[in-house]
């Protein structure tokens, strides 16, 4: 059946109005400025009606830096009003003045930074020192990486007039390429309402470094930068639509809105609705429905799976989902899997897709980590949410076009494959299934026979393949045995897989189990007013690890398991720190502490 899915929906694919629709969009919303996005998702709207979707909604959410959801702050709106620049005006090539410009590329205006005067602002350059924020009163400051929270917030009330950044990693392959500034900000990634915000010109590596040669040499550097852009109450939207089918439940393709590259993520908002044209155009039966949901990464699908009807049982993320580094770098495309707390057997599904149509791609499965747009596989929110997309490694979010533009071949072939994917979910009967279900078995039980694995890395991982299989039967009752999924790891089981504390601070959280008072991970600490608001030690939840504190595992367990797919060990300094953090959010309503009763 995969294969007739897949040469069946392959027909219906157009690539010409994948690209355009692509090119379009893109040109709409990479401004990244909320007063372009009216009209972006006004014509998003009418492209999903002329695809055949129904139930076309446009949700306005506000964006004012203090309306929240699943404990994310909603930033403040954002235009770049005008364009904004940056000169050296000390002495310097005469035709290399200008090292900053909107008008050579917008992504010389860090997105979320604040304004100059009208005037501009005129001040020495001097290196970034993290020792002596305070050296950087009344001066702009050269910073060789992104200037987030703990560079931007000590600059900002140290009296900076702004800052100078790069990315010199990107620069080591396209030293003329601008890397994209995202992600400022301490409580979750952008502002809140009332921080400080210097304004942030990113400049590319070649003219970052001819400036630092400068300061190296102890020549004074003087620098004249006008950047306008406001920041204001506003709003934003999600957009989703809907192919019904003949139950309610719904099966979901994500892509995230609201960024300045082709890749990233218009390709993605343009694949999912070809794949609903594709998919709509083949005639099948649909046995469930298919929504496709367009939103703010994180923060706009945090409002939408907080407060929509339960009718999404799974998804999959096609966000940035084919660089050309897939060919020009040979980076493998990426598939992450459902997470330890809510497996999903569309692991298995795709492998076996791959496996039966197309099984010289190169991928590499990576463990499900919440992270981006797939933390609805927390089991609090109900929606696994599988990601394929391109490994992009250090070149995330650059004007390189390794990473801004699109492969437009492989974008198809992953477009295909996901078509034929979604649409066996949404139309496959039990004996569909069951025809499937020893292959599916096979694979996931593949894993399981690693030798180095620990007793307790190897009960994760049978655990987890148990609980894929299992899942088969949620989605379609009556495929699988309840025994079944158990049989198929016993036999890869092995003795002795208790935990055994180690230390005093393993022993307390081998004692301690965390019970979640609401879904999603602490992020933006929503419920603590702003001077009570704190890190301990640095450090963040790992959305995993909290989403595995089910109420019933000990805290201890909980890290025990991120560990044995993240294997990187907690030590005694990061688990104190855990503990800290969630007597602390406790105090503040997110989750209660308990005793295990011995």
């Amino acid at each position: 059946m995969l294969r007739k899915l897949f040469d069946s929906l392959s027909q219906n694919y157009s690539e010409q109005r994948f690209r355009r629709e692509t090119e379009e969009f893109n040109r709409l919303e990479k401004s990244v400025c909320h007063s372009d996005f009216d009209r972006s998702t006004a014509w998003l709207v009418e492209q999903l009606r002329e695809a055949g979707f129904s139930s076309v909604e446009r949700i306005e959410l506000a964006a004012d830096g203090v309306t929240s959801a699943c404990d994310a702050i909603m930033p403040e709106a954002w235009d770049l009003t005008a364009r904004s620049y940056l000169d050296v005006v000390s002495e310097w090539p005469e035709n290399e003045r200008r090292i900053a410009d909107t008008a050579e590329t917008m992504l010389a205006a860090a997105t979320w930074c604040g304004a100059t005067p009208p005037a501009g602002s005129t001040g020495e350059l001097v290196a970034y020192d993290p020792e002596h924020p305070e050296n950087a009163c009344g001066k702009w400051v050269l910073c060789d990486e992104l200037p987030v929270s703990n560079i931007n917030q000590p600059l900002a009330r140290a009296g900076a007039l702004g800052i100078v950044a790069t990315d010199l990693r990107q620069g080591n392959r396209n030293p003329d390429a601008t890397r994209w500034m995202n992600g400022p900000g301490t409580w979750g990634w952008y502002y809140l309402k009332g921080e400080p915000r210097l304004p942030i010109f990113m400049v590319s590596s070649r003219r970052a470094l001819a400036l630092k040669a400068c300061l190296d040499r102890s020549e004074k550097v003087i620098l004249h930068g006008v950047m306008n852009t406001r920041h204001y109450d506003g709003k934003i939207y999600t957009v989703t639509a809907l192919l019904p089918g003949e139950s309610k439940e719904e099966f979901g393709l994500f892509a995230h809105m609201y960024e300045p590259f082709l890749s990233d993520d218009a390709s993605g908002v343009a694949a999912c609705i070809e794949i609903g044209r594709m998919v709509k155009a083949s005639g099948i039966r649909l046995r469930k429905s298919l929504r496709v949901l367009f939103s703010m990464e994180h923060y706009g699908f945090a409002e939408y799976l907080v407060q929509r009807p339960r009718r999404l049982k799974a998804a999959i993320n096609l966000d940035t989902l084919a660089t050309p580094m897939y060919r020009e770098l040979g980076y493998p495309m990426h598939w992450r899997l459902s997470p330890l707390c809510l497996p999903f057997f569309g692991d298995l599904l795709l492998e076996e897709l791959l496996r039966e149509v197309m099984p010289d791609l190169r991928w590499s499965p990576g463990p499900g980590t919440l992270s981006d747009d797939t933390f609805g596989g927390d089991p609090m929110l109900g929606v696994p949410t599988n990601w394929m997309y391109t490994e992009v490694g250090e070149h995330h979010h650059t004007s390189d076009p390794i990473f801004s533009n699109v492969d437009w071949e492989m974008a198809g072939t992953v477009i295909r494959l996901v078509a034929a994917y979604t649409a066996f979910l949404l139309t496959a009967e039990a004996g569909d299934f069951k025809s499937l279900l020893p292959n599916l078995a096979a694979l996931a039980v593949k894993p399981l026979g690693n030798s180095s694995d620990t007793p307790f890395v190897r009960k994760v991982k049978c655990d987890f393949a148990a609980a894929e299989l299992a899942s088969l039967q949620r989605w379609e009752p009556g495929i699988i045995d309840a025994q079944a999924p158990e049989d198929a790891v016993a036999p890869f089981r092995l003795p002795g897989a208790e935990i055994i504390p180690g230390t005093d601070l393993e022993r307390e959280a081998a004692e301690l189990i965390v019970i979640r008072l609401e879904p999603g991970t602490p992020w933006s600490l929503a419920r603590i007013p702003y001077p009570e608001k704190r890190y301990f030690d640095d450090f963040r939840i790992v959305p995993l690890q909290y989403a595995l504190c089910d109420g019933r595992r000990t805290l201890l367990e909980t890290v025990r398991m991120c560990e044995a797919v993240i294997p990187k060990r907690w030590g005694d300094r990061k688990l104190a720190a855990l503990l800290d953090t969630l007597r602390y959010l406790e105090s503040y309503g997110y989750l209660r502490l308990v005793k295990v009763e011995n």
